[in-house]
């Protein structure tokens, strides 16, 4: 949430307010050297064994810049290295220094305790499956007899054939639909067996799945040795990009009200 009021010349500027990096048990981080959102400095605002990451924002038009967002996930990664935190989206802002205290550290103690509590002890993976085109299409070609006999007959039809080059799109289409339906449901199956939650996010165009995995640090070895497993197996179909050790970000929110 973003403050603002208006100036007399009619600007909307921001009001004195506070940026909200996560949340921390108190006397976990002595300090965070990383520079805020804004180039401003972060320090800690504490309340009953509990202190949230903080700096303050310049009165002064607030645009999201994408140096910003780096920013806020570097205080966020350097909490990381230290100690469990509860992030906050990018954006959270609130009133003042009081409505940290009083309005979030006070008034959501329990929900803040618990989703640290929860997030001890784990980092985020998260995992893309990317289709190779070709490798796919080859797979579908092979299984449907429909989808071959329109192929073959639709090769230098020219406009004769568009009818049946429609209807070839469109079982294509339906078949690799079905195609990633089948492998998200499998592959983020094999994987959650070293997790321990899943978010799972909208995939994209080639993409077999998109998701992010709770892993306990005990257990990243295990999750690493399951993705070769998969990777290898499902070769030259999917190819695997992944991204981690990070913090739980994708986790936080599910969390925090948890």
């Amino acid at each position: 949430m973003i403050l603002a009021e208006e100036t007399s010349e009619g600007d909307t500027r921001v009001s004195e307010a506070l940026y909200v990096y996560g949340v921390v048990r108190a006397g976990a981080l002595p300090s965070i050297e990383a520079e805020g959102v804004a180039g401003a400095p972060v320090e800690l605002v504490e309340r009953d064994g509990l202190a949230a990451l903080v700096s303050p924002l310049p009165n002064v038009d607030l645009r999201v810049k994408r140096r910003d967002l780096h920013r806020h996930l570097e205080v966020i990664e350097a909490a990381f290295a230290d100690t469990t935190i509860l992030p906050c989206p990018f954006g959270t802002v609130v009133a003042s220094r009081d409505e940290v205290e009083t309005g979030l550290l006070g008034a959501a103690h329990r929900e803040l305790v618990a989703g640290i509590e929860q997030l001890d002890g784990t980092v985020q993976m998260n995992v893309k499956a990317v289709y190779d085109e070709d490798a796919l299409l080859r797979e579908i070609v092979s299984a449907d007899r429909e989808i071959g006999r329109l192929r073959e007959r639709t090769r230098g039809s020219g406009n004769a054939g568009y009818y049946e080059r429609l209807r070839l799109g469109e079982l294509v289409a339906a078949r690799v639909a079905e195609h990633r339906e089948r492998d998200a449901d499998r592959l983020v199956g094999e994987l959650a067996a070293a997790s321990v939650d899943v978010f799972v996010e909208e995939a994209g165009e080639g993409c077999a799945f998109k998701a992010s995995f709770l892993v306990p640090k005990g257990q990243l070895n295990r999750f690493d040795a399951s993705l070769e497993a998969i990777s290898q197996k499902e070769q030259p179909l999917l190819l695997f990009e992944v991204i981690g050790p990070l913090p739980p970000t994708a986790f936080a929110a599910a969390y925090s009200s948890a």
